[in-house]
């Protein structure tokens, strides 16, 4: 599909204005190239024979033709905006849509500033492509085309004469073209690079000063802003090399014009009047030639930029719903690791899981750093998709599960605490957007955000800082924690929920999860021994492999395994078997 149906497309039921936008602009074109007629006349028809009397009437005409053309370039204008805007809206939905429906890996390999350079810097050259650049061509080739046909209706010598100037236009214009376009691309590029930087500087402020970093990261900014403005010098430069020959074309034409129109009225060939109307009019031949250069540098850049979201746009997803939906109408929350492997690039994080979790049961995963405890739970919400095997809820493949419903299926907290710029209470309600008070009270509660909650001034409309600013560790995960209870789902998720508070206050969280009206299976991620020696069932997993499991009791039977050695490492006294 070539880059115009393209984008044009995206307008919808709207596209009849941009087309409507077109038909106007030619009226207005044929309105433009009428008025020098008029202006004929009236050195033809009333100031050579000295006929006064026509005089008002053309003058009339002529009013009522400007007055006609200024209000067709209004509805020229409003009708490409509201077209073109539209074709905006709905693309940036649909690139957000696809960014929604990308995995993690997707954005493990493609840089946030380059994405957000697309659904905005891109996406907003299209839209001046249709709205300005698109109605000035078509403009600029109907100008042409009617001047032209005016002309050779006069003298069609005279018309050749001109004529014979602007094949050169044409041929420096294709030059500027091949020319200009990989400039302009390169340019964009670095701009996502630019984009990148800034990005991650704010969103990594703090590790940034804690560091005392600043002046690294300046440098590294003004290296890739200078990189920056010398592209776009070099793409400028590039256009106005070609720019000054156009230019030069365009005089040459006036000149050619005065000279042979003069010696054609003093041979009598054509009138004064005639003369006037092809001066009038040199401006239909001028101004395609002098907006050629500029109409096709942004079309090259509207090419490019196209070029770039279809990149995004058909970047396909390996992990979406299935076609026929198997997913059971209630899910109980029963979980079955059958035989998974999972591969990262060509690295098997995962080998020949085998697990099974009842509904309501509660189990505990510890191991050592990156033996793939995270990629073990993002298997069961299909953040990843397993290498070889399955994983079952309810002896449902996770992937004949309705995504959506999967997803809803499961309360999460995740090891790198993501918080909204909202409220707090918006943040705790985030997946269940209409819960009551109480609901969110009741998990701010279970998580021990009440305790600090009523230190805010604003209590739980207190605005939170972008990705939490100005809480502590520990605070952002007990919210976080209280959103995944506040969607009550039959599967509750901790990844390293409680690493960051004291533990006094991890052990209230533990009796408040234990109390929880509804009993959701629940499995916890954790480094301490006490936030899952009261789990049903704990799991060890060493290298990628399950190498321990049982209860608290059974597990420190094995003085030689990693939960022992853990345990006494971390409270050096517990009995065997006994409590913390």
């Amino acid at each position: 599909m070539n880059a115009m149906k393209w984008a044009t497309q995206w307008m919808g039921k709207h596209k009849w204005k941009l087309i409507a936008s077109m038909i106007l602009n030619v009226f207005g074109v044929v309105l433009m190239t009428y008025e020098p007629y008029i202006f004929k006349d009236i050195v033809d028809e009333v100031l050579m024979p000295m006929q006064f009397d026509k005089l008002i009437p053309m003058l009339i005409k002529a009013f009522a033709v400007g007055i006609s053309f200024v209000t067709i370039r209004y509805f020229v204008s409003i009708l490409a905006e509201q077209a073109s805007q539209e074709a905006v809206r709905n693309l940036k939905s649909a690139l957000f849509r696809k960014l929604m429906g990308q995995t993690s890996e997707f954005y493990r390999l493609n840089k946030g500033g380059d994405l957000i350079n697309k659904c905005s810097g891109d996406v907003e050259m299209i839209a001046h492509f249709l709205n300005w650049i698109l109605p000035h061509a078509v403009e600029c080739v109907f100008m042409l085309i009617f001047a032209l046909t005016v002309f050779m209706s006069i003298n069609w010598q005279y018309t050749l004469i001109l004529l014979a100037v602007t094949p050169f236009t044409a041929i420096v214009a294709s030059k500027l073209s091949k020319t200009v376009r990989p400039a302009f691309r390169e340019a964009r590029e670095q701009l996502s690079a630019l984009n990148t930087v800034v990005q991650e500087n704010i969103g990594g402020n703090r590790v940034v000063k804690a560091f005392v970093r600043e002046d690294y990261e300046m440098d590294k900014f003004q290296a890739e802003n200078q990189r920056y403005k010398e592209l776009n010098i070099r793409a400028t430069f590039l256009w106005l090399k070609y720019g000054p020959i156009i230019e030069s074309i365009s005089s040459l034409l006036t000149v050619v014009n005065l000279t042979v129109g003069g010696i054609l009225v003093c041979s009598n060939k054509i009138t004064l009047g005639e003369l006037t109307l092809f001066l009038s009019l040199a401006w239909a031949l001028n101004e395609p030639m002098n907006m050629m250069g500029m109409i096709v540098n942004n079309i090259q850049r509207f090419f490019a930029s196209v070029e770039k979201i279809q990149d995004l746009y058909y970047t396909g997803t390996r992990i979406s719903s299935p076609e026929i939906d198997k997913s059971p109408e209630t899910v109980q929350g029963g979980i079955e690791f059958r035989d998974v492997s999972l591969n990262y690039d060509n690295t098997k994080v995962l080998k020949h899981i085998n697990l099974s979790i009842r509904p309501g049961e509660t189990v505990g995963i510890m191991g050592p750093t990156g033996s793939g405890k995270t990629s073990l739970i993002n298997l069961i919400s299909r953040f990843v998709d397993v290498s070889e095997g399955k994983v079952l809820i309810d002896g449902v493949d996770v992937r004949d599960y309705n995504l959506q419903k999967l997803r809803g299926s499961i309360g999460m907290t995740m090891q790198d605490v993501f918080l909204f710029s909202d409220t707090l209470e918006s943040n705790i309600a985030y997946g269940v957007p209409d819960a009551p008070m109480e609901v969110i009270e009741q998990a701010a509660k279970a998580a021990d955000v009440s305790s600090f909650v009523k230190d805010m001034a604003e209590g739980y409309d207190t605005i939170i800082g972008e990705r939490g600013t100005g809480l502590s560790g520990g605070q952002k995960q007990r919210i976080s924690l209280a959103r995944a209870l506040a969607v009550d789902a039959p599967i509750l998720i901790l990844d390293d929920t409680t690493s960051a508070v004291d533990m006094e206050t991890e052990q209230y969280i533990q009796e408040q999860l234990r109390e929880w009206p509804t009993k959701a299976t629940t499995i916890i991620i954790a480094q301490r021994v006490s936030s899952v020696m009261h789990a049903d069932k704990i799991v060890i997993i060493e290298k990628g492999q399950i190498t321990e499991e049982g209860s608290h009791r059974e597990l420190m039977q094995n003085p030689n395994g990693y939960y022992y050695k853990t345990c006494m490492l971390q409270h050096g006294g517990i009995e065997k078997g006994g409590e913390a």
